[in-house]
């Protein structure tokens, strides 16, 4: 039983610090800054969807085609797509 509840109590914590950490459009922002050491172009939008546990982040242009997709989680940030016009598979029912 201590086992269970140790385990349970240990996801219940995960989950709460991921919600609570879960980056902001700014973070984001901030991020692609240093990475890019450029400033996002005023004709693209960011695409936020927000999953609660973890947000993607997808730059889109005035045309609509998406460049690299990242997923953010727990305040970092990792790229789940190779590129320009690579949105993923299985964001597309979130769209």
């Amino acid at each position: 039983m201590k086992v269970s509840y140790l385990f349970t109590g240990l996801i219940i914590l995960i989950i709460v610090i991921s919600i609570l950490t879960n980056p902001t459009q700014k973070d984001y922002l901030l991020f692609n800054n240093e990475l890019t050491r450029t400033q996002v172009p005023t004709n693209v939008d960011i695409e936020r969807i927000n999953f609660f546990l973890f947000s993607t982040y997808a730059p889109m242009s005035s045309m609509g085609d998406y460049g690299i997709v990242h997923l953010g989680f727990m305040g970092k940030f990792h790229q789940i797509s190779e590129g320009q016009y690579d949105y993923p598979w299985w964001l597309e029912p979130f769209n």
